[in-house]
């Protein structure tokens, strides 16, 4: 039994790296596209904020920047974040708004995970 436990925990380790790596993109990824589809759908501008403890959208309204969605980052799940462009912003036609282009790279232990932003609003994930 002893065999068998320091057999599979280097493998438990990298499992549960790669499952939470998987849990914070698919947060990232389900973020940028709440924000592209929410500012289309309103005929706005919204701006997706990222931070490693938060995931914030806010809707351009007559009034300014009005919070509209918040979901926690990826710290949540153990991942660190690294952000090239730490606010996308994105027009009423889903393309980005401003200086857009945006590489996030999420990672755990030996897992990583890699997301761009292209400056029309494509999210890929490498």
């Amino acid at each position: 039994a002893g065999l068998l436990v320091t057999l599979w925990f280097p493998r438990a380790a990298r499992l549960m790296d790669w499952i939470n790596t998987e849990r914070a993109l698919r947060d990232m990824t389900t973020a940028l596209a709440v924000a592209r589809h929410g500012a289309v759908l309103q005929a706005t501008r919204a701006r997706l904020t990222i931070s490693a403890d938060t995931l914030r959208i806010d809707r351009l309204q007559a009034g300014g920047w009005e919070p509209w969605w918040r979901r926690p980052g990826p710290a949540s799940h153990g991942v660190l974040l690294q952000v090239s462009n730490p606010v996308v912003v994105f027009g009423p036609s889903g393309i980005g708004w401003g200086a857009s282009n945006t590489k996030i790279v999420l990672s755990r232990g030996s897992q990583a995970e890699t997301i761009t932003v292209s400056r029309v609003g494509r999210v890929k994930i490498w």
